[in-house]
């Protein structure tokens, strides 16, 4: 998604309008989930893909409509099984898609760049944006992880009712407020990996977690180790004078995951004191269950309650017999990309 939105500011700033289509809601088996999002330019390329097939030709008919009329579209799509053995297509259901119509203006610049910022920085943040039937004038903007907008004349009753729409991982909603209709289109954190520990099983880890959308911290009290040349996917790198205060100066929330993998039981077991007095929402330890009972013991003795460790996922990752660094990156990723996706927080 992030790539989509540099597609548009990178469009918007050469001139080019373009319409974007998001699939508003779907039912059934349908090749894209609501959230989903494609561009479309006035030569007929597209960006991002809303289901492929019928579906996206069918957009593209509607987006010289948009075009035309500087308005939206709003349409549903069936595919039965027929249609979609035709087309080559392995699902059939039931979605619904929104065309919007973008102009270059420096508007709606700004608010792709706002919201391409917001995405960045690795929060939550919704594109909200009313669909007006007929020759009304636009209203689009952006709404922060706070709930707050990047333009001052937004009601706050709206702000409340956006507010109360809880997204997925990524999403899109449609609302009606005081007899005026809104997409909401949800741009959710990708999630930041803290590792703490720069051995074999964070590199490999490192690069899964990025491959799949994961912002990656490392950190390590080894420079020879936490270093862009072991770890050219991360999006940091702190070399620590020690692992006290590990966790300074970074935003952990409920979308941070925290992985420990240091060298050895005592610093594992620094680290997991400090992990336990952030909101972070995972919280993964690395090592065997006699390990994991030891450290836990000695917690106890400092005075972390039984109830705090139980927030600690260790043995770390989910149980695939994983063995090699390779295998245990996996296993790890597994696991955080599951807790992403179902939002259940540790």
């Amino acid at each position: 998604m992030q790539n989509l939105l540099q597609h548009i500011c990178a469009s918007l700033a050469d001139g080019q309008d373009l319409v974007l289509a998001t699939v508003s809601s779907r039912s059934g088996s349908t090749p894209r989930l609501a959230g989903a999002k494609m561009i479309i330019f006035r030569d007929g390329r597209i960006s991002g893909s809303i289901g492929g097939g019928l579906v996206e030709a069918k957009a593209m008919e509607e987006a010289n409509i948009c075009f035309a009329s500087g308005q939206f579209r709003h349409r549903a799509f069936d595919i039965d099984n027929g249609a979609a053995a035709t087309a080559d297509m392995i699902c059939g259901g039931r979605l619904e898609f929104i065309l919007e119509y973008i102009g270059a203006d420096e508007a709606n610049r700004r608010i792709f760049h706002d919201l391409l910022t917001a995405v960045q920085s690795g929060r939550r943040v919704v594109l909200v944006s009313r669909l007006i039937d007929g020759n009304g004038p636009s209203c689009r903007f952006v709404v922060d992880h706070q709930g707050a907008a990047n333009r001052n004349d937004i009601a706050e009753s709206l702000l409340a009712a956006i507010k109360q729409v809880k997204p997925s991982t990524a999403t899109s909603a449609r609302i009606e407020h005081q007899g005026q209709s809104y997409l909401l289109s949800f741009f959710a954190a990708p999630g930041t990996v803290y590792l703490v520990g720069a051995g074999h099983v964070a590199v490999c880890t490192a690069e899964v977690a990025a491959r799949v959308g994961f912002r990656v911290v490392v950190m390590d009290d080894r420079p020879e180790f936490a270093n862009r040349e072991r770890f050219p996917e991360a999006d940091a790198i702190r070399a620590l004078p020690s692992f006290a205060a590990c966790f300074q100066g970074f935003e952990v929330n409920n979308d941070s995951y925290l992985v420990i993998v240091t060298r050895g039981h005592l610093h594992d077991m620094e680290v997991l004191y400090q992990a336990l007095q952030t909101k972070a929402g995972y919280i993964g330890m690395i090592g065997s269950r006699t390990k994991r009972d030891a450290i836990y013991a000695k917690l106890m003795d400092r005075g972390v309650s039984r109830q705090r460790l139980e927030r600690v996922r260790c043995p770390i990752g989910m149980a695939i017999a994983a063995d090699t660094p390779e295998e245990i990156a996996v296993s790890i990723v597994g696991e955080l990309i599951q807790r992403r996706a179902t939002g259940r927080r540790a």
